[in-house]
């Protein structure tokens, strides 16, 4: 399934993971572990604990 992103918003995104990984790679590479290791809970999920936008309980419904 197509991005619904626009070519210049994921090549804009690349560019700054590109950035990201060349002024912390080891940090970038643990990050892209846990991303790998669980993948099943999904992105978002993820993102939204990174971002401190949802805790386990509140994306399971019981807050």
């Amino acid at each position: 399934m197509p991005s619904i992103a626009t070519l210049e918003e994921l090549n804009a995104v690349l560019g700054d993971l590109e950035l990201l990984k060349k002024k912390h790679p080891d940090s970038y590479d643990d990050l892209a572990a846990l991303f790998r290791k669980h993948r099943k809970v999904g992105y978002k999920n993820i993102c939204k604990m990174l971002l401190g936008e949802a805790t386990p309980d509140k994306l399971k419904g019981l807050m």
